[in-house]
C-alpha cells in the first residue's frame, strides 16, 4: 500500500472492532499507564486530548515509571507496540509479569504476543499492514479506548471525515515550508497534536521538526528568534477555539515572528466534535509530510536510520 492510500484510508481504520483475548482476567483499576514509543504512543496522547480527565500516564521509557508499588498495584498497565519487538516497553512487560501487575499487551504481533501468550496475559492482536505505526494510530486508537471503557460512539464520527478533501490544505502547507524547518504550536490542552505533527514531519519527510506549546512558549521560546536566528524557520499554529486567551497570544506571537522575518502558517482546526478536529489535523499532517517527501525525493514510509540503530543496539 502507497503512503497516499494510507492517508486516503484513515476513516476506515474507525470501523475496527478489536477482540480483547483474557478479557476476564483485566483487574479493576484506578489509574491507566501505557507503555509506548513512538507512533505506539500517540494514540495515547489522543486519548489524553479528548479526555484529560483520564490523566492516562504515557511511559516511553525503559522498565516502568517510577510510582510507588500501591500505584503500580492498582493501575493498568498496557503495554504498546505496533510491532511487538520495541525493547522499552517489553522491559516493562516483563517487570508488569514478574509482579503480578495488571496488564494488557496491544501489538500486531512479535515477541510481545509471544510473552503475552506465554504468561496468559489479556492482549489485543492489532490488524497487520505494511504502512508504518504512526500511519495506524486509529486502530491502535480503538483498541485502548475498548480497554479502558471509553465511549467508542464518540469515534464513530472520524469515519465520515473526507481525507481527500484535506489534501490542498497540507500540499499547501507543504509548499509554504519548503526547505525552512516547522516550528509546531498548539494550546497547552493540544500539545500532543503538536508532538504527533512533529513525529509526521520527522519520520514521513525525513527533516527535523520541534513543537511547543502556549501559554508557557511566550515566557521564553518568543526571545530566541532575534537577529538572523529566524531565519531558516517557519512556525506552524494549530488554532483551536477552545480558549480566548490563548488565541489571543498565538495572534500576537504570530506578528512578533513575522515581524523577525520568520514564515507563519495559522491551520484552523476544522471539525464538529474536538476528535474529529484533532484526527482531521493529523490527515492534513500527513498529507504535508507525503507533499515535501515527494518534492524531496524521499521515500515516505521507509524510516532506514531508526531501524539501522535499533539493530546496532541489539549487537
Amino acid at each position: 500500500m502507497t503512503y497516499e492510500e494510507g492517508i486516503l484510508g484513515v476513516p476506515k481504520q474507525f470501523e475496527y472492532k478489536p477482540e480483547i483475548i483474557g478479557k476476564e482476567k483485566i483487574r479493576p483499576f484506578k489509574k491507566i499507564i501505557v507503555l509506548g514509543m513512538g507512533g505506539s504512543r500517540l494514540a495515547t496522547g489522543i486519548l489524553n486530548m479528548v479526555k484529560p480527565e483520564l490523566d492516562i500516564h504515557i511511559h516511553s521509557d525503559y522498565d516502568l515509571p517510577l510510582f510507588d508499588e500501591e500505584v503500580l498495584t492498582s493501575a493498568l498497565i498496557i503495554t504498546n507496540s505496533h510491532s511487538g519487538n520495541t525493547t522499552e516497553p517489553i522491559s516493562g512487560a516483563k517487570i508488569a509479569i514478574e509482579n503480578g501487575l495488571n496488564l494488557v499487551v496491544v501489538s500486531t504481533g512479535g515477541e510481545l504476543i509471544n510473552i503475552a501468550n506465554q504468561n496468559q496475559v489479556p492482549h489485543i492482536v492489532l490488524p497487520h499492514s505494511d504502512l508504518p505505526p504512526r500511519m495506524m494510530v486509529f486502530h491502535d486508537l480503538i483498541a485502548l479506548a475498548t480497554l479502558i471503557d471509553f465511549d467508542i460512539t464518540e469515534l464513530t464520527p472520524c469515519q465520515h471525515i473526507d481525507a481527500e478533501a484535506l489534501k490542498s490544505g497540507g500540499t499547501q502547507v507543504a509548499r509554504q515550508i519548503g526547505l525552512a524547518i516547522p516550528l509546531i504550536y498548539t494550546s497547552e490542552s493540544l500539545k500532543e497534536l503538536g508532538y504527533i505533527w512533529k513525529i509526521i514531519l520527522n519520520e514521513t519527510a525525513k527533516m527535523p521538526a520541534f513543537n511547543n506549546c502556549f501559554p508557557e512558549a511566550d515566557h521564553n521560546e518568543i526571545t530566541g528568534f532575534q537577529g538572523d536566528w529566524a531565519a531558516g524557520f517557519h512556525s506552524i499554529f494549530l488554532q483551536d477555539d477552545i480558549d480566548n486567551r490563548i488565541s489571543q497570544r498565538m495572534d500576537l506571537t504570530a506578528k512578533l515572528f513575522q515581524s523577525h522575518g520568520m514564515l507563519v502558517v495559522k491551520i484552523p482546526l476544522v471539525g464538529v466534535s474536538l476528535i474529529e478536529k484533532i484526527i482531521s489535523s493529523v490527515i492534513i499532517a500527513h498529507w504535508t509530510a507525503l507533499e515535501l517527501a515527494t518534492t524531496n525525493n524521499t521515500d515516505p514510509l521507509a524510516v532506514v536510520e531508526i531501524e539501522d540503530f535499533k539493530k546496532k543496539l541489539q549487537n
